[in-house]
């Protein structure tokens, strides 16, 4: 038979976290979640900002796009050390020069170079970049319209003799310069005018709207071509404000929509309620969260400038610079129609930075899907 035992009077002894001992543990853990719990409260709160870019970090899209425009930026970076007329180091009658393809020192031509490279006297010695051509380097008249993998030329020529991989590879210089300098100005001016226009309203409001107007009725390519028949002395500055100061329109008029919209929230009411001064709201608690369409103007504005950029210089309207440009070499194709490589080499390169720069514009644009449709209810079995 099983014995019952009958309950005693005492209590049981209390142990793990009953018992007192344990009293004080519990007392440290208490305090150490209430100053956990402290510290999350004084950090920064999480800001559309940051809930963008965290996005952006973990999308394929937008790594695929950044890799591509990363690839780039290094061709035009390294632009010198891939094609130059100068070399990368050489020394000469007991004179050593190191990066003369950068420092372009007057004391060493183009000239001198091919005699170096010609005369191989004693002690002597070159260092050639990739292609031992300049992107505006004219050659001899039986260099025109070479095709490609002629010697010294892998992308072959165009009809001045001038290398198509040196004008390929700066020409990333120029687009990207171009691109990212007029990406800077028109998100800064589309942010600053439109957040203004939303906060202040009123006169302000007014005066940026009619702006907006103006500047959206007319289009950027044809202000371009007037801009540029009227200026005495264009120039590729005077390039990038035209189309610049003529794109900030739809970003401005976003941004005033996005402010308007966070005026109305409880964090806005609640640091006007404390004291904070009109700056400090718009600064430090409205912009913050209305950044994320500067986030998207700004690759896609970077592509529009690109095409447009491109465009000018294809209609052979661009400003009479000594740079390379992938539209310009796509415009003498034109009168070359048998220079297929006039076509494929600066297409290809503008298509893939155009694709980059679209793949985080669209990348950024899922991102500020902040609130995404509510999962449907499973289905009862």
């Amino acid at each position: 038979m099983t014995e019952i035992r009958r309950p005693t009077d005492q209590p049981e002894r209390l142990t793990g976290r009953d018992s007192p001992e344990h009293e004080g543990s519990l007392s440290a853990g208490t305090v150490r979640n209430s100053l956990a719990g402290a510290r999350r409260a004084a950090a920064p709160y999480v800001t559309m900002t940051r809930i963008v870019f965290a996005r952006l970090s973990n999308s394929r899209v937008a790594r695929l796009g950044a890799v591509i425009l990363a690839s780039v930026a290094l061709i035009a970076t390294f632009a010198d050390f891939l094609a130059s007329e100068l070399p990368i180091a050489c020394r000469s009658h007991g004179v050593l020069r190191v990066l003369p393809n950068l420092l372009h020192p007057a004391a060493l031509t183009s000239s001198d170079c091919a005699q170096l490279r010609l005369a191989h006297n004693p002690g002597d010695w070159v260092i050639e970049p990739l292609v031992a051509y300049g992107p505006t380097q004219p050659g001899s008249p039986g260099e025109a319209l070479l095709p490609p993998l002629t010697r010294g030329h892998p992308f072959g020529s165009d009809a001045l003799g001038r290398d198509v991989f040196a004008r390929v590879v700066h020409g990333a210089r120029t687009v990207l310069v171009l691109g990212l300098a007029g990406s800077a100005v028109l998100v800064a001016l589309g942010t600053a005018l439109g957040s203004l226009a939303g906060f202040f309203g009123g006169v302000v409001d007014g005066l940026v709207a009619r702006a907006i107007e103006s500047l959206a009725a007319i289009p950027t390519l044809l202000l371009v071509l007037v801009v540029e028949a009227i200026v005495l002395n264009p120039t590729t500055a005077t390039l990038l404000w035209t189309i610049a100061l003529t794109r900030w329109t739809e970003l401005a008029r976003l941004v005033r929509a996005e402010v308007l919209g966070a005026l109305g929230q409880d964090y806005v009411a609640a640091a006007r309620a404390l004291g904070a001064s009109p700056a400090r709201v718009l600064w430090r608690h409205v912009l913050p969260n209305v950044i994320g369409p500067a986030i998207v103007a700004a690759a896609f504005g970077t592509a529009s400038i690109v095409l447009v950029e491109s465009a000018v210089d294809f209609l052979r309207a661009a400003p009479p610079d000594a740079v390379a440009s992938w539209g310009e070499t796509l415009g003498e194709a034109r009168m070359h129609a048998g220079a297929w490589w006039l076509v494929v080499f600066p297409g290809l390169a503008l298509l893939f930075t155009l694709i980059a720069l679209n793949l985080i514009g669209e990348a950024s644009r899922s991102a500020l899907d902040l609130y995404p449709s509510a999962p449907k209810p499973a289905k009862e079995r």
